[in-house]
Formats: structure tokens, sequence, C-alpha cells
């Protein structure tokens, strides 16, 4: 059965794969440094989700830990990684 924190993290991880690809194609068009820093840190916050959400389902690891924990954990992530990305690059960008 489908719990809410398993479809929390999936939405997470699907807001997580949008904003990599659209600054992934954000950046192929403009060339602005911040937003290939925003497309690194998206790719490692998608793969890390991936390992978490396929170590839930695969393995009794993740059992002893409290689902919504990681949900809060992972969206905070996703926001430092969104705000790195935001700010991050922001006094250097410019086309490169």
């Amino acid at each position: 059965m489908v719990s809410a924190i398993d479809t929390t993290m999936g939405l997470l991880l699907g807001v997580s794969a949008f904003l990599l690809v659209l600054s992934l194609v954000s950046y192929r068009r403009s060339g602005i440094r911040s937003v290939l820093l925003l497309s690194e840190g998206l790719s490692v916050h998608v793969v890390v989700t991936s390992l978490l959400i396929g170590l839930g389902y695969a393995t009794d690891w993740l059992d002893k830990i409290d689902g919504t924990l990681m949900v809060v954990v992972d969206a905070v992530i996703l926001l430092s990684v969104v705000l790195l990305g935001y700010f991050g690059g922001r006094p250097g960008a410019g086309p490169s």
C-alpha cells in the first residue's frame, strides 16, 4: 500500500526532475553559469532521492527511520539546492 510519505517523496523527486530539465534547457539556451550550478545540485538531489526511495522499497534498512523526518530532510535539501543555485552563481552571472 502506498502511504502519504511515499507519495510526498515521489512528488519531491518529480519537482526536482522537472526543475532539472528546465535548468538544463535554460543553461543550454543562455549559457549562464548560475543555471549550471542549479543543474548540478538538482542532479545530485535526484540521485539521492531515487536511492532513498529504492532503498526504502528494496531493503529494510530504512524501516526504523521515521518517514516524516526523511521527507522534511529531503524537502530542506531541495530548497537549499534551489537557493544555492539562485544565489550561488548570481554575482558572476553571465554567458560562458
